[in-house]
């Protein structure tokens, strides 16, 4: 089974620390959540990837720290908005290339807004993302993610027609229960254009519990994602605020190595 975990779960501590904190709870391949444009300098992810090697750890994906921005400065409908930004997406792209990783997690734009996206001009914009990432040998996903665009199935769906097998998700089973699905819902649609799937556990009173800590079926989502091909990896991402993160993966570490 391969698990691993986010450094996005401690934050606010610093991303290289968290990466730190990654490697001494005993993973051996993690998510990279980058948190401010110093970070993409060469120099800053040539020490990150040093770091990763030291310890044997492999980077699967990336995160950018401004998907915040990407409503309005990447699917926005002002041209000019997305050239002066575009550059920041390369930089990401650039940094996945270094540290080895073979995704970068897109959120994309509001749901609800006061000028709604023409999913054409979603999907175009999305597309450029995809071609610039090809460039640096990496693979741009579009995540599911409550109140944007991409947490609709339908939606997803649609972007799926429009790109082809170009198409590729990002899974987070806490999204989908957030967007009001059962996730083996849209595992059910999506698994054959799923490379990358977030983790987390849950109950009937938290959506977001540490692996170990809920009900969630872990036992189903696997099989069900055997059973269709799935080669991808698994990445506990939880949030810092109201658990002793370190201590928790640990403990979710232990149960899956203990369980499957």
């Amino acid at each position: 089974m391969n698990i691993g975990a986010s450094t996005s779960c401690f934050y606010p501590l610093e991303t290289e620390k968290s990466l730190e904190k990654v490697i001494e709870t005993g993973f051996k391949k993690a998510e990279i959540f980058f948190n401010s444009p110093s970070e993409l300098e060469p120099d800053f992810v040539s020490e990150m990837k040093k770091q990763a090697d030291a310890s044997g750890l492999e980077v699967l994906s990336v995160h950018p720290f401004s998907s915040s921005l990407e409503n309005t400065c990447i699917f926005g409908e002002y041209q000019r908005r997305y050239d002066d930004y575009i550059d920041l997406y390369k930089k990401h792209f650039q940094a996945a290339a270094m540290l080895g990783a073979k995704f970068v997690v897109i959120h994309g734009a509001l749901a609800r807004q006061k000028r709604d996206v023409p999913r054409e001009l979603y999907f175009e914009r999305f597309n450029s993302l995809i071609e610039l990432g090809k460039q640096e040998g990496i693979s741009v996903c579009q995540e599911n993610v409550v109140r944007f665009l991409s947490e609709d199935l339908e939606f997803l769906k649609d972007m799926r027609a429009s790109l082809g097998d170009d198409f590729k998700m990002i899974f987070d089973i806490k999204q989908a229960i957030r967007s009001g699905y059962s996730p083996f819902e849209v595992l059910d649609e999506m698994k054959n254009e799923i490379v990358h799937i977030h983790i987390s556990d849950s109950n009937s009173d938290f959506d977001c519990l540490p692996p170990g800590r809920g009900n969630f079926d872990f036992k189903r989502l696997f099989d069900e994602m055997d059973t269709a091909g799935y080669k991808g990896d698994y990445v506990i991402e939880i949030y810092s605020k109201g658990f002793d993160v370190e201590n928790e993966l640990i403990t979710s570490r232990k149960f899956f190595e203990n369980n499957f």
